[in-house]
């Protein structure tokens, strides 16, 4: 549940720390203090996009940071267990901070997230239903989409939208094959450019080996000379040379008192570098033996490389890459020539994912119809209490042709809002008052069957009063005794329901406007409610009426 809400700078509050409990909580206040600020306001901690024109006149930044508590065992919790974002004793800390410049910050327990991923989130946290939510009534999507939240079908549509994906995969795979059996000519292609290829007989990393040779025939000469040099200077036997000018210095060392360190330190020094010289004589006699002049030799790999070079430029490829590249066309060449026999297989394995798919759509179809007629009981009864005594919904299921990512069904609300008259679309029956009240009652009831903990409902009692109002008043309360329900209202039988209720103010100094927030208690709630019954003049008849009011929702 949402437990706090810390609100800086933002459109015309200053600064707010909310804090909430459990329960069916009203927000109530006068037309224009900015009831709306505090859901805007969690709307961006929760992920919505914004710009900087959020921000309160002549600040850099707002900040937005709104608190949960979840079970250790909700899908919250598997959530940031799964992104490994530690979560202390429940708490989920949503943080949005939003720059005058226009870039913005969102953070999950103090870790840096992308706004899509707090969405991800915050729709297991938080479920918003709108003054406006009506509207999308008229879409058959969402027609289908609280039917399956009504009927917890989502196991059943996860499968379904898995075979749907893997049926798609499989027959992209067949379009493209069933491309590749036309080109004749690209096989032809390929088997020419393999045949030249082949016709090199390269090896891996030849290039290299081939140049590393080539370089050693092409500076031969050179390679011989610096070798002998080389040795002459180490062991000339010619004359003085490095190693024995080292036996000449140990021969005199060993003359020198031996016990003392800095001779014997010495003595190793020139003994160490006497061993090396001779090391060293060994391995410059092994390179001048690998040194040939071999022009023949010198010839053939030059030949070869220029072959290869020219290849490689044919193709536009690297010289390192043509021994690979034969491999690659192989390939191509083995797809294309086994596309019929790999055509046959996808076309079986499309049917049997086809048919496990139709099975599954058909299970779920089911499963609406069943889930359909205990809907369409629920949403009459609640429209009927509502004000729309004679009003009767039904939910037709209508099979597709098509498959499609959520089933074969088209699902449709058809409603009669007067006796006598036949059922028929949403759009064609329905006035805008019936539509909330419609919208209304297929809100509350779905959201008793969601798992997302906390409700908020914004102005979605617009267009209703009196008894009808005390009714929204009265399941709004009941739906929270189970789930946490924010509601704001104009509408005092609906906040007379509430377990707790903030009166939200708007108050200006002639210079700024600022937005409060208030907790109310027993009185200043009598107070608010009579305000709402009977305009800016709280009499004592209002104030009555709103004690009575209170007593009899509570």
């Amino acid at each position: 549940m949402l437990t706090t809400l810390c609100i800086e700078q933002f459109a015309i509050v200053q600064h707010l720390e909310l804090d909430f409990s459990q329960g069916m909580t009203a927000f109530t206040g006068e037309t224009g203090a900015g009831k709306s600020i505090m859901i805007d306001a969690l709307m961006l901690a929760l992920g919505d996009r914004a710009d900087a024109s959020v921000i309160r006149p002549g600040q850099e930044k707002c900040d937005i940071t709104a608190g949960f508590f979840v079970g250790q065992d909700s899908e919250p919790a598997h959530w940031l267990a799964e992104h490994d974002i530690p979560c202390d004793e429940g708490e989920i800390y949503l943080r949005r901070v939003i720059y005058a410049e226009g870039r913005s910050k969102s953070y999950i327990n103090g870790q840096p997230f992308p706004l899509q991923k707090v969405k991800e989130l915050s729709e297991k946290l938080v479920h918003i239903h709108g003054q406006h939510q009506h509207q999308t009534l008229m879409h058959h999507s969402t027609h289908r989409q609280q039917l399956d939240q009504y009927g917890k079908n989502q196991l059943l549509l996860e499968e379904v939208a898995r075979l749907y994906k893997q049926c798609q995969k499989i027959q992209q795979e067949i379009d493209a094959l069933q491309g590749q059996e036309q080109q004749a000519d690209r096989i032809a292609l390929l088997q020419f450019q393999i045949d030249e290829l082949s016709a090199l007989n390269l090896h891996e990393n030849e290039i290299e080996i081939l140049y590393q040779e080539h370089q050693m025939l092409h500076h031969a000469k050179e390679y011989l000379q610096k070798s002998q040099q080389i040795h002459a200077l180490l062991n000339s036997e010619d004359g003085p040379n490095i190693c024995t000018g080292l036996n000449q210095i140990l021969h005199l060392l060993s003359q020198l008192p031996t016990e003392q360190a800095q001779i014997k330190n010495t003595f190793e020094l020139i003994n160490g570098a006497l061993i090396q010289c001779e090391e060293a004589i060994d391995e410059m006699q092994q390179f001048a033996d690998r040194v040939h002049l071999d022009p023949e030799r010198l010839y053939e790999i030059e030949t070869r490389m220029s072959v290869i070079h020219q290849l490689a430029r044919k193709y536009h490829i690297d010289s390192n890459q043509l021994h690979e590249h034969v491999h690659n066309l192989q390939k191509e060449l083995d797809n294309l020539k086994d596309s019929e026999g790999r055509l046959v297989q996808l076309k079986t394995q499309h049917r049997q994912l086809v048919a496990t798919y139709d099975a599954a759509a058909l299970k779920l179809r089911k499963e609406r119809q069943k889930q359909a007629l205990l809907l369409a009981k629920e949403i009459t009864r609640s429209i009927q209490q509502l004000g729309m005594p004679k009003g009767r919904v039904e939910i037709e299921i209508t099979p597709l042709e098509k498959m499609q990512i959520h089933g074969m069904d088209k699902v449709e609300y058809k409603v009669c809002t007067n006796p006598g008259m036949e059922l028929d679309s949403l759009s064609k029956v329905a006035s805008g008052g019936e539509l909330s009240r419609i919208s209304l009652s297929i809100q509350m009831i779905t959201a008793q069957k969601g798992t997302t903990p906390t409700l908020l409902f914004d102005e979605v009692d617009v267009g209703i009063g009196g008894a009808t109002a005390a009714l929204v008043g009265q399941m709004l309360r009941k739906l929270g005794e189970r789930l946490q329900v924010f509601c704001v209202t104009h509408q005092p039988q609906v906040a007379a329901a509430a377990h707790n209720h903030f009166m939200v103010e708007k108050q200006s100094d002639n210079k700024e406007t600022f937005t409060h927030i208030t907790l109310l208690h027993s009185m200043e709630k009598i107070d608010e409610i009579a305000r709402m019954l009977g305009g800016l003049t709280i009499t004592e008849q209002t104030r009555s009426h709103a004690k009575e009011l209170l007593l009899q929702s509570n």
